[in-house]
């Protein structure tokens, strides 16, 4: 397999548009009106280290890691159409009869999440049972809501996890109320990365795929705008 393939923008078409707008339409707030001085300021980060992560999280979700592979049960089957008289007729092809789906991380919908996580887990590392509870109940919320779609990946509605993520925080936080912005963002980013991903690993092998990327794919969106919407929900509501 070419290592081209492991290089791709997290969806393409309308979509891909769609996303590159919204993250402008964030980053003019958090830039422009100095939210990002506000909200990522309770996190440890300054304007210019917030706009770096957002950049860096654009940029490495094209970026996918391979970690391993899985036997998948079912054959690849790739659909292609062919057009007769102005009637377009689907034709599927058997790609592969034993396939071996590539497992990768992605790095703007992954890796720069677990990281940030990390980093802001360890600075209030006193609350880790608060956090632990606010991951576990996120977790457990998104991976109601994952759905697996073939030839994809797991896929996770994007806007409902931040605004979960965010009144899990508020709640959990009424006695420490400094502490409601790192919940939010490690329950946005860890609770929807384990929730969607990881707890539908053993899945990944029906998926008809050849590469599936942990936080990339359908739930970039959801990792990557998770983390960032539940910090700033959390700011409006408090």
């Amino acid at each position: 397999m070419s290592y081209r393939k492991y290089f791709y923008p997290p969806a393409s078409g309308v979509f891909l548009y769609f996303m590159i707008f919204l993250a402008l339409l964030l980053l003019f707030p958090f830039v422009v009106l100095g939210i990002t001085k506000v909200v990522f300021g309770n996190l440890g980060f300054t304007v210019t280290d917030a706009a770096l992560i957002i950049i860096l999280s654009l940029l490495g979700s094209m970026v996918n890691i391979p970690v391993f592979k899985l036997r998948g049960k079912e054959p690849i089957i790739k659909m292609d159409y062919y057009t007769l008289f102005g009637i377009t007729y689907p034709v599927p092809t058997i790609v592969d009869e034993k396939p071996r789906t590539v497992v990768a991380l992605n790095v703007g919908g992954a890796i720069i999440p677990i990281i940030l996580s990390a980093y802001v887990w360890y600075r209030e590392v006193g609350y880790s049972l608060e956090i632990f509870v606010a991951v576990l109940l996120v977790a457990i919320v998104v991976n109601r809501l994952a759905k697996p779609v073939r030839g994809m990946g797991i896929v996770v509605p994007a806007f409902i996890p931040p605004f979960l993520a965010a009144i899990i925080a508020l709640l959990i936080s009424l006695q420490h109320a400094e502490l409601s912005f790192s919940l939010a963002y490690i329950g946005g980013s860890l609770g929807t990365l384990i929730g969607a991903d990881l707890m539908n690993i053993h899945r990944l092998s029906e998926l008809r795929a050849q590469i599936v990327s942990i936080g990339g794919a359908g739930t970039f969106d959801g990792v990557f705008m998770s983390g960032i919407l539940a910090v700033l929900i959390t700011f409006i509501l408090r």
